[in-house]
């Protein structure tokens, strides 16, 4: 952000001017409502996504504790059953086209790049699940112990270290992957990458049709019938051929590649990148290692992991919130042009969060101050004496026996 940007308003007020949260007023919705409207609730979930704010009770005493709650969130005070019954009666399309209006304010910021160098304008197409609690959501049951449900997720790669999702579908678990991949497969300029979940030899052929690229990873169950093999070069290229994939052969032929990682593990990828040589199809597909530190983002550092409702519409909206808390906080590191991470960046805002953002811009800004040369490896003898447990635990040296009487040592 410029300079014009720095001021004295609170980092939480600053981002949420971000979207346009006035824009869902509902007549329908608010009808008899005092204090928690509809665009004020959407305020606090999305406040409670950037503050990691983990229960309905926690949200609670964070309004009631911030001073300017009145001010931000329109309510000084708010029950945490009252939320609860307003974020399951709150149409998931609202919460959709909020996460919409971040994704805009991303792709303004990242208009001019244009993707990966090598391979262009990538997209990333992955599900990941969530569970749900033993005795909750029986709706969403996919075995008889098991109930969860899933994140259909998009991410547009801008550049090789920024990467956002642009689409999301929520469904129950028992969902395939195939069932809507065909909903996120929508821009002919994008080369997509897909995981063994996503093979269908309809839809590759459907994707030929199209000219859409694509790379996607295949079992050794999948049957490939060879009609030309090309040269390869090093060791971890196993084969690059021309296939037909399946027993009964797709309509159109694919390229084939194998290769192994740097553990000696077999990856079999069928493409329609023509273009690429065999080590760049194998690049390529290791760009979709992406999505999979996407998934591991938002549920380490976001409110996600913990569902709050048993109720379908109000665990979808957690999710689309969950995403948007994401945007903003990339967009934040985007426009700030810091070198810091999206991680570094969401901690800084949640520990400026009620301070000026000036005070948040000199934090995001400041540069390492390195006043001493660091640890500095010892020349002196180890001691000969051997360090113990001070007397407060019970050690067994190396080596021992499990049979034998671990000793006390003082």
């Amino acid at each position: 952000m410029d300079n014009t940007s720095i001021s004295n308003q609170s980092v939480l007020s600053k981002c949420l001017s971000l979207l346009p949260f006035d824009s869902f007023s509902s007549y329908f919705l608010d009808w008899g409502v005092k204090k928690l409207t509809t665009p004020n609730l959407m305020r606090i979930c999305v406040a409670s996504q950037l503050g990691k704010w983990e229960s309905f009770s926690q949200i609670e005493e964070q309004v009631r504790a911030r001073e300017d709650s009145r001010k931000l969130f329109g309510v000084a005070e708010i029950s945490g059953s009252q939320l609860s019954r307003r974020l399951n009666a709150l149409p998931s399309t609202f919460a959709q086209d909020l996460f919409l209006e971040s994704v805009k304010k991303l792709q303004e910021v990242t208009s001019e790049k244009s993707g990966h160098p090598l391979f262009g304008k990538l997209h990333v197409v992955d599900a990941s699940c969530l569970h749900l609690g033993p005795t909750f959501g029986k709706w969403a049951y996919v075995t008889g112990s098991r109930n969860q449900v899933k994140l259909h997720t998009r991410l547009v790669v801008a550049s090789p270290d920024e990467a956002f999702p642009d689409k999301v579908i929520p469904s129950t678990g028992n969902v395939d992957e195939r069932e809507v991949v065909m909903e996120l497969v929508t821009d002919p300029d994008a080369t997509y990458l897909f995981d063994r979940g996503y093979v269908d030899y309809a839809k590759m052929d459907e994707w030929m049709d199209m000219k859409v690229l694509f790379a996607v990873r295949i079992n050794d169950i999948h049957k490939t019938t060879i009609l030309e093999n090309y040269e390869t070069n090093g060791e971890k290229i196993l084969k690059d051929a021309k296939v037909v994939l399946g027993s009964k052969p797709m309509k159109h032929p694919v390229r084939l590649v194998e290769f192994k990682d740097g553990e000696g593990r077999k990856y079999r990828i069928a493409t329609s990148r023509w273009d690429l040589s065999a080590e760049e199809v194998a690049e390529l597909y290791r760009c979709r290692w992406m999505v999979e530190l996407f998934f591991k983002w938002i549920k380490q550092h976001l409110r996600l992991v913990k569902l709050q409702s048993t109720k379908p519409q109000g665990i979808w909206n957690q999710i689309f919130f969950a995403m948007t808390a994401y945007c903003l906080a990339l967009y934040v590191q985007i426009t700030e042009e810091t070198k810091k991470s999206a991680w570094q960046t969401l901690e800084l805002l949640r520990i400026y969060a009620e301070r000026s953002w000036k005070a948040f811009w000199k934090a995001i800004h400041r540069k390492p101050k390195r006043t001493s040369k660091g640890r500095q490896k010892s020349h002196l003898p180890r001691s000969p004496v051997k360090q113990y447990d001070a007397g407060v635990a019970v050690v067994k040296p190396i080596g021992e026996k499990r049979s034998k009487t671990a000793k006390y040592f003082k």
